[in-house]
């Protein structure tokens, strides 16, 4: 009885001292992990509410950009013709058609004098003496875009200078609330509301009392439940991370002034309950369960120990117990581990993600700013990964995404950081290498990407457009690295693809460049801005006009007569080229039955097909539709498509290619002889000609190799039984030679340049008449 008591005590005693233990570790192990995860949503927070802010003052910024280069706008400040000046409509559309609401703006003349107010009627007074950093500007004309707190409210600001042929004729300085970032804010999950700080109180003079709370001002619509007054708010002011109160986790957000001074603050709140802690959950069951497994195995083990070998069986235990405790606790490390991976990596490819590849260009440029060193920053865009997925799906496009990783990685040096930022863009980080050497390594990513990659049989080829900027001459912070590095990349997609470019500073006015067009290209549909241009093709032999091939031509109201090369590879990157080109060709077809019906003689019409249509999975239904829609025969109607698009995926090209053929429509392989096509994709093509491309036909005949291609060509058609003509022919004696050698069909200037309409009506009415 005595021996039975005391096992019983001692094992009261064991078991109010292990659960004790085991509790404090298992309460101190979730409340590490739940301190990390606030952290990590405070840093998210922070981060949305930092870029929120940055997209309204750059918005901001491009508002008055834009205007400070309307036409109309200048015209109105040189003649001071107030009446005509609308922009508070423009703040009304502004309001009704984007996020950007509550927009005012503000017209100054040279001297200072307010031309033009949107918010009020007011004007003609000089503000230079009330307004410091409008004075600025006037001495020193620049772009200044800032957050200031004014007599009214605390809002976004961006002057702008206005010059009108070099000259400086005056600023527009733009105006916006902060409501807009709060509303995504309150959007996005969390509320909030902005304060200014206390110091501002009197500057703030037009406001009543209900406007503040304390001697802080509100400056957004949206409150938060967490009640605030003045007694309490200097505590939420001072919160540095994150607080937790009433299931709510708190964090405060200090906007600066450019002294690094406190101008405001957001207090942001959310849910406590709407952040995903699951896996913490699971690990603490996880916890609790090995922990009473443990439990049971020391009770079993001083049961043994304490009737068999007590001393040696005691030792032996001990060690048992902590290596299994250690392998829990390597367990968990492990654990923590892989989820940290996964918080700083890219779940598809394993490469470092945004926020691991903005921490360590961080660390990058600490150590060069102390070491004096170089950082280099590549950004890197798949050129038209787009179609892959809208063609192959999204399992072909994650597959090709994994191979061009592997080929980055093998074409970098074992220090460099790869990073997936996310879609088809990736990014580069060297350390201290000089221009040539980091012209080698973007030379050797661009060699290693011709070859093919091979995906469910299909060979697809992809190329990047490489955007290149360098730490200290491009920027010095993370921020402006990577957003010049993307401008740059910009530059490189615009000249062609498969290159790369390095960042300068005119190449962010290129960038505004960009939106515009952009805009103006919707536009230019909408307002019937483009027209069909038509460029005969004669038989040479008698003169007669064979057909004529459809060019776009952009008839723009300011800018007069812009050509496809100015245009056209832009609205192919964002993917408007599809409008444009079904607008071209139902265009073409009316206006040739137009004239089929008045009798006029025009041989067949051939239109352009872009790699875009090749790919779609639409194109032959919106193809037929259009047929009969204009009620046009297809005998008379050929689609010419280049080399290059077909061996993008021959296999698929071929598919369509033939749909097309059944539909009686010729096809035509333009500039012939430039790409890469083999004779056995050649023979299996449904193809009825081939185009000889106008830089063969440049150095007839006294080129001894454009000669010999020329004729190979002819006699490779004839061979196929191809049609065959040559187009940019210019001279006598190139139609000569082509004759002669059996290519009697010519396009080019020695016959006619490309026409309108009208002209090309009279040039076939002439010809028929001949």
């Amino acid at each position: 009885m005595r021996i039975n008591l005391k096992i019983l005590t001692v094992a009261v005693l064991v078991t109010i001292i292990y659960s004790y233990f085991a509790s404090r570790y298992i309460y101190n192990i979730k409340s590490s992990q739940l301190d990390e995860k606030y952290k990590e949503t405070t840093y998210n927070i922070h981060e949305m509410l930092q870029t929120l802010i940055n997209e309204k003052s750059e918005a901001i910024l491009l508002l008055s950009l834009a205007l400070s280069e309307d036409t109309h706008l200048k015209k109105l400040m040189l003649d001071k013709n107030v009446k005509q000046i609308d922009l508070a409509s423009f703040s009304n559309k502004l309001k009704n058609n984007s996020s950007l609401h509550n927009i005012w703006f503000q017209l100054l003349l040279s001297d200072g004098t307010s031309l033009y107010r949107s918010w009020t009627k007011k004007h003609g007074d000089n503000v230079l003496f009330v307004r410091k950093d409008i004075a600025k500007v006037i001495q020193n004309p620049r772009v200044l875009s800032t957050i200031s707190v004014g007599q009214y409210d605390m809002t976004f600001k961006s002057i702008v200078p206005i010059f009108e042929k070099g000259k400086f004729i005056g600023l527009i300085e733009t105006i916006a609330k902060f409501n807009s970032v709060s509303i995504k804010m309150k959007q996005n999950g969390y509320e909030n509301i902005l304060l200014v700080d206390k110091k501002y109180k009197n500057q703030l003079r037009k406001k009543s009392v209900k406007d503040f709370i304390g001697e802080y001002y509100i400056a957004t619509n949206h409150l938060i439940s967490l009640s605030l007054n003045a007694q309490n708010l200097e505590h939420y002011l001072k919160i540095k991370k994150y607080s937790i109160e009433n299931n709510l986790l708190i964090t405060t957000y200090h906007l600066v002034d450019i002294n690094g001074n406190d101008m405001a603050y957001f207090i942001i709140t959310k849910d406590i309950s709407t952040i995903n802690i699951s896996e913490i959950q699971n690990q603490k069951i996880t916890l609790i369960s090995i922990f009473i497994l443990i439990y049971f195995i020391i009770f079993i083990v001083v049961y043994y120990i304490y009737f068999i070998k007590y001393k040696e069986l005691l030792l032996e235990q001990k060690n048992i117990l902590e290596d299994k405790v250690a392998l829990k606790t390597q367990e968990l490390q492990k654990k923590s581990e892989v989820l940290k991976f996964q918080a700083e990596h890219d779940v598809l490819t394993g490469l470092p993600n945004r926020m691991l590849f903005l921490d360590r260009l961080k660390q990058a440029l600490r150590h060069a700013k102390r070491a004096h060193e170089s950082v280099t920053v590549l950004f890197l865009d798949l050129d038209r990964f787009k179609e892959v997925n809208d063609t192959y799906g999204h399992e072909a496009g994650d597959a090709l995404l994994k191979e061009v990783t592997k080929r980055l990685k093998h074409s970098v040096r074992e220090e460099d950081t790869v990073a997936r930022l996310g879609g088809d863009e990736f990014t580069i980080l060297f350390r201290n290498l000089i221009q040539e050497d980091v012209i080698k390594l973007v030379t050797k990513i661009i060699s290693i990407m011709q070859k093919p990659v091979i995906i469910d049989n299909h060979e697809l080829y992809t190329t990047f457009s490489i955007g290149i900027s360098n730490y200290p001459t491009d920027g010095d912070s993370c921020e402006e690295l990577l957003r010049n590095a993307d401008t740059a990349m910009y530059k490189a997609k615009e000249s062609g693809r498969n290159q790369y470019h390095f960042y300068n500073n005119k190449l962010t006015q290129l960038a505004f460049e960009r939106i515009e067009l952009d805009k103006e290209l919707h536009n230019a549909l909408k307002n019937d801005e483009f027209e069909a241009y038509f460029q005969p093709k004669i038989d040479a032999q008698n003169n007669k006009v064979i057909g004529l091939e459809s060019l776009v031509r952009w008839n723009h109201p300011i800018k007069g007569m812009i050509y496809p090369d100015k245009f056209i590879p832009f609205a192919e990157e964002i993917g408007f080229i599809d409008s444009i080109d079904n607008y071209m060709m139902k265009t073409s077809l009316k206006q040739v039955l137009e004239w089929q019906q008045k009798g006029i003689e025009c041989g067949k019409i051939s239109v352009n097909l872009s790699s875009r249509q090749l790919n779609s999975k639409t194109y032959i239904q919106t193809l037929e539709q259009m047929l009969q829609e204009v009620g046009f025969n297809t005998k008379y109607l050929e689609i010419e498509i280049t080399e290059t698009h077909i061996m993008q995926d021959p296999t698929r090209a071929m598919k369509i290619l033939n749909r097309i053929r059944a539909l009686g429509i010729s096809i035509s392989i333009d500039d012939f002889g430039t790409g890469y096509s083999s004779l056995s994709y050649l023979k299996k093509l449904p193809v009825t000609k081939l185009k000889i491309d106008r830089s063969f036909v440049i150095g007839l005949p006294d080129d001894n190799d454009d000669v010999a291609i020329v004729k190979t060509i002819i006699m490779l058609a004839k061979n196929l039984h191809l049609e065959i003509i040559a187009e940019g022919v210019e001279t006598k004696e190139q139609v000569e030679f082509l004759v002669q050698e059996g290519c009697e069909n010519i396009q080019g200037y020695y016959f006619s340049k490309p026409l309108s309409k009208e002209d090309c009506e009279k040039f076939l009415v002439a010809k028929q008449k001949s």
